[in-house]
């Protein structure tokens, strides 16, 4: 696959896809609030994502959503906001990004809201993003976790990820090397 035709399927990507209890949105200037509010209340559970707290007050979730929003229509990422069906409640972000169309690969990134955590929501979601990249044309999706960060580590074992090693000093968070650890599935049929 060549980069070009890579991204005009990451940019193809729907912008709303729907499971059994989730529907997962792009991002948009509507949901600014909720990013805000997520932010708030899933701060404890965050501590491990540089550069978090710019969603928790409006200047940065303002920035950070239209940096989204950019993402997306450039065909560099997919990204979603995931809601729950029943209630329209906020239940976490998703992200494929990081996309290599050499060795088809991509990340994905998940950040839950502990107001709806526990019920197996993002997982649902998530599962939908892993097979959307692997209908794009990846053959392996990854995903990379500060190793303190245990919850982060069995949901990408949750969905089938397989623990691959540490990436020692790899990124830094408040001012101190930290490791991440790196997880992967690959798709098992042609």
């Amino acid at each position: 696959m060549t980069p070009e035709t890579l991204t005009e399927k990451i940019k193809a990507a729907p912008r709303e896809i729907l499971t059994a209890r989730t529907r997962l949105t792009a991002p948009s200037l509507e949901q600014i609030p909720i990013r805000m509010a997520w932010a708030i209340a899933s701060s404890d559970a965050l501590h491990f994502l540089p550069d978090w707290r710019k969603s928790a007050d409006l200047r940065g979730a303002t920035r950070g959503t239209e940096s989204e929003m950019r993402a997306v229509e450039a065909g560099d990422e997919i990204i979603y906001n995931v809601f729950e069906i029943a209630t329209g409640d906020y239940v976490g972000r998703l992200d494929l990004h990081s996309w290599d169309a050499d060795a088809p690969r991509c990340e994905i990134g998940y950040m839950a809201d502990t107001r709806t955590s526990g019920r197996g929501l993002l997982r649902e979601a998530a599962i939908a993003c892993v097979e959307l990249a692997f209908d794009i044309g990846a053959v392996r999706i990854q995903a990379m976790t500060d190793p303190r960060n245990t919850r982060s580590i069995m949901f990408a074992k949750a969905l089938g990820m397989q623990e691959e090693g540490v990436l020692r000093n790899y990124e830094r968070l408040d001012d101190v090397l930290c490791d991440q650890v790196l997880l992967s599935t690959v798709r098992t049929r042609p």
